[in-house]
Parts: C-alpha cells; structure tokens; sequence
C-alpha cells in the first residue's frame, strides 16, 4: 500500500461510522476498511423472520472459546456492521452498571470511568442519530444534559394497552400504600 493515511478504521457500524462521521470535517485522510459487501437489497432485510430467526444474514463463521470449544459468533459481515439489523436501538447504561457489581458467579470489578464520564457522549451521540423518547420516565436512568431529540414512537396498539395496564397496577398498589399509612 503506499497510500498514506492519518486514521484508518476498521469496521463501519455504529462505532467506526461515528467515529468517521465525527472526523470527517477535520481533514484527515481516513480510510474505512470493511469486511463485508453491501447488505442486498431485499424484503427480507424488513422482515423479523428472515433476521431475527432463521438468522439468514449472520456470518457461517465458527469461533472458538478459550476451552476450545466452537460457538456461533452471531456477527453480520456487511459495511454498516450489525448495525444494518439491529433494530434501531440506541441505550445508555444505567450509573449503577459502571460500579462493582455482586452476581452468582463473582464479581465484576468497577469501570475505571463512571456514567458522568460518558454522559456527554452519550448526549452527543442521541442528537447524531435523532434518538426518539422521554427522558426521566425511568426512575434508574441516569441524568441528561440534553433532552431528546425527539419525543417517543408511539406504541403499537397491543403493547399500548400492556402499558396502561402495567400504569394502572402502578398507580392501584401506590393508592393503596398510601391510604395504609
């Protein structure tokens, strides 16, 4: 190769694409390297089916674990990365995870950076991406410096009525606390 280039990024899903997005404009020769081709253009690329189930765009790839033993690895090989199918989600840790957490199994020591750390990246990252919902309805997520771009999707009808049937319980068992004081 003797091309020279100040940043080279390997991958372009959601951390490679940010990260060119975000230098883009400073100047730098950057060169995305990928995989994999273009994800075809298809119904079944829409359909949870195809995706999701028969998991018709994961790579044939085996892995290997530190035993030895084979696994599946579940990784898509397209420019986009699995950010092609990953169902448009974007979520922030909650504060609580970046401390030492006690589980069946150990330990799972502290990260070296805290939610405040990341809080404004991840502000950052929800205005890139024009992420839709309603900051402060969830009693453990962390705080925000900016709102939402955009407010929350509406629910599809069924998952609407388990809403407010799960906001009524809510409210019922809180009524019934307080009246018991």
């Amino acid at each position: 190769m003797t091309e020279h280039y100040d940043v080279i990024i390997v991958g372009t899903g959601a951390g490679g694409g940010t990260l060119a997005h975000t230098l883009a404009s400073s100047g730098k020769r950057i060169l995305l390297l990928e995989r994999g081709n273009f994800l075809p253009k298809e119904t079944d690329n829409w359909d949870p089916k195809p995706v999701f189930v028969d998991g018709k765009y994961i790579s044939p790839d085996t892995w290997y674990d530190a035993d030895g033993k084979p696994f599946q690895p579940q990784v898509h090989y397209f420019v986009g990365g699995a950010t092609k199918l990953y169902g448009a989600a974007l979520y922030r840790l909650r504060p609580g995870d970046f401390g030492e957490l006690r589980h069946v199994d150990g330990i799972s020591p502290a990260w070296p950076l805290s939610y405040d750390d990341f809080e404004p990246w991840y502000s950052r990252a929800e205005q890139l991406y024009q992420v839709h919902g309603n900051g402060g309805e969830d009693p453990t997520e962390g705080h925000r410096s900016e709102p939402y771009p955009w407010p929350a999707v509406s629910h599809e009808d069924r998952i609407q009525q388990i809403h407010d049937g799960l906001d009524q319980g809510a409210t019922t068992r809180s009524t019934r606390r307080a009246g018991s004081c």
